[in-house]
C-alpha cells in the first residue's frame, strides 16, 4: 500500500485568476485546485460572480457562461503551473443539455488536439437558478 506525504499535495485558492475571492472558498471549506504527484483537480467552476446580492450569473447565455467557466480553468491551470494541453478529463454539469450540445464546437476549439476524456451530465439545478453549467477538471502538469 502506498501512501501519500501531506506535503505532496498542494491546495490553492489562486487569487489573481479573475474568480471568486479566496473567502469564498474558505465559507465554502474547499480550494479551487489540488497538486498531487502531478496530477491537477480542478473544483466545480461555476459562471458565477459575488455581486451586492450574492452570486450572480456571468451572463445569461449558455456560450458565454462556457466561455468564461473554459477561461477560469485556463487560469486555474496555469495559476498551478498547468497548461490546458495537459487536460486529461473533465465533467460538465448542465441544467442545458440541449445547449450544451450546441456548444460542442466551442469546447473542440479550446482544448484544440490535446482532446481530454469528457462526461456530460444533465442536473435539475445548480447553486443559482439561472446557472447552466459546471464544469470540474483534471490535468497533469
Amino acid at each position: 500500500m502506498t501512501t501519500t506525504d501531506a506535503a505532496d499535495i498542494r491546495r490553492s485558492v489562486p487569487a489573481d485568476i479573475g474568480y471568486f475571492d479566496p473567502q469564498v472558498f474558505e465559507d465554502l471549506g474547499i480550494v479551487q485546485t489540488v497538486v498531487a504527484r502531478g496530477t491537477i483537480y480542478v473544483s466545480g467552476i461555476a459562471p458565477l460572480t459575488v455581486g451586492e446580492s450574492g452570486l450572480e450569473p456571468v451572463a445569461s447565455s449558455f456560450d458565454e457562461q462556457l466561455d468564461f467557466t473554459l477561461e477560469v480553468l485556463d487560469r486555474s491551470l496555469q495559476a498551478v503551473g498547468g497548461q490546458r494541453s495537459g487536460l486529461v478529463a473533465w465533467t460538465i454539469y448542465t441544467t442545458d443539455m440541449a445547449g450544451l450540445a450546441a456548444a460542442a464546437p466551442i469546447l473542440k476549439a479550446w482544448v484544440g488536439a490535446h482532446r481530454p476524456t469528457s462526461t456530460w451530465v444533465t442536473v435539475a439545478g445548480l447553486i443559482h437558478p439561472q446557472q447552466k453549467l459546471e464544469l470540474t477538471a483534471t490535468a497533469v502538469c
